[in-house]
C-alpha cells in the first residue's frame, strides 16, 4: 500500500536557494555542498531569496564528508575552492549531498 504525506506534516527543512530549487524542479534531482549536517531523509524546502516555504519535499539519498586537507592531497591545492570552506572551522569536514524530489509527499 502507497500513501502520500502531507507536505505540511514534515518537519525537517532544508534551505536551498532559488537556483538550486529551479534545478530540482526541472531535473527532478540536484546536488548540494553545505558545511552543515543533513540526515537521510525528506526534507521541506525552504527559499533562501524569499524565506517562504516552498510546495516541494526533496529526500537526500547520498552523503560524502571531506575535508579541506584530505581532498587537496588528493585532488591538489588548485582543484580545491578553499571558499567553500570559509565557514567550516580548521580540520573539519564539508558534507557533499545528492537529493532528489520526493513523489510520497503531497
Amino acid at each position: 500500500m502507497t500513501f502520500k504525506l502531507e507536505i505540511e506534516r514534515l518537519g525537517n527543512i532544508l534551505d536551498l536557494d532559488e537556483y538550486k530549487i529551479k534545478e530540482a524542479l526541472e531535473h527532478g534531482k540536484s546536488t548540494l555542498i553545505s558545511s552543515k549536517f543533513y540526515n537521510k531523509g525528506v526534507y521541506r524546502v525552504r527559499n533562501t531569496d524569499s524565506d517562504r516555504l516552498e510546495n516541494m519535499a526533496i529526500n537526500i539519498d547520498k552523503i560524502a564528508a571531506v575535508t579541506y586537507d584530505g581532498l587537496t592531497k588528493e585532488l591538489g591545492a588548485g582543484c580545491v575552492d578553499k571558499n567553500l570552506w570559509n565557514d567550516v572551522p580548521q580540520g573539519e569536514p564539508i558534507f557533499f549531498y545528492s537529493f532528489k524530489l520526493d513523489k510520497f509527499v503531497k
